[in-house]
C-alpha cells in the first residue's frame, strides 16, 4: 500500500483554504475603503478648486459678481450673483460632489451628500467680485464617514486656493 495515492483533496484541506481566504479578505477591505474614501476625498476638492477658478475667470471677463451656492443635497452650482439682462447668456453650472462626501463651509452645519442621515443645513455662497478675488476667506471642510478631512482654503484679497488634510498647509 506504500505506493498507493489519494486523488483530489480532502474536506478539511478545503475548508482551511476557504477560511484563510475569508480572513484576508475581511482585513483587506477596510484598508480598500479608506484608500477610496481619499479618492473621493481629493476628486470632491478638485472638483470645487476647478470651478471655482472657472468662476473667477467668468467674473475678470464679464465684469461682474458671480457665486457658488453649496446646497444640502450636495449639489453645488455656480451663477450671477445679478443675472444678466438681455441677450448676454447666463452662466450657470450645477454639479454633484461625490456620493457619501460631507463638507462644511466655515461655521456651517455638516451636509452629508449620498444615503447618509441629513442634517438641517443652510445654503451657503461664495462671492467671486468682478476683479476676481473672493469677497472673504473661506474653507470648505469635506470629509468622509471616518478619518480626516481635506480642506480647500481660498483667501479673499489674493484669491489663491490650496488644498489638504485637515491640519496640513495645503498643496
Amino acid at each position: 500500500m506504500a505506493g498507493k495515492r489519494r486523488r483530489g483533496y480532502t474536506l478539511i484541506e478545503i475548508a482551511l483554504v476557504l477560511a484563510i481566504l475569508v480572513i484576508s479578505t475581511a482585513l483587506a477591505v477596510p484598508y480598500m475603503e479608506n484608500m477610496l474614501s481619499g479618492n473621493q476625498l481629493n476628486a470632491a476638492a478638485d472638483l470645487i478648486k476647478s470651478r471655482l477658478n472657472d468662476m473667477r475667470s467668468r467674473a475678470r471677463e464679464e465684469g461682474r459678481e458671480y457665486k457658488l451656492t453649496l446646497k444640502d443635497t450636495g449639489t453645488f452650482c455656480i451663477e450671477p450673483v445679478d443675472p444678466p439682462t438681455g441677450s448676454t447668456p447666463n452662466f450657470v453650472a450645477e454639479e454633484q460632489l461625490p456620493k457619501d462626501i460631507n463638507f462644511r463651509l466655515r461655521d456651517c452645519k455638516s451636509i452629508t451628500v449620498g444615503d447618509g442621515a441629513r442634517d438641517e443645513a443652510e445654503i451657503t455662497e461664495i462671492i467671486m467680485r468682478s476683479d476676481g478675488t473672493p469677497s472673504s476667506d473661506y474653507e470648505i471642510s469635506f470629509g468622509g464617514n471616518e478619518g480626516p478631512a481635506m480642506v480647500v482654503r481660498i483667501k479673499g484679497q489674493t484669491g489663491s486656493m490650496s488644498a489638504g488634510l485637515s491640519g496640513e498647509g495645503g498643496r
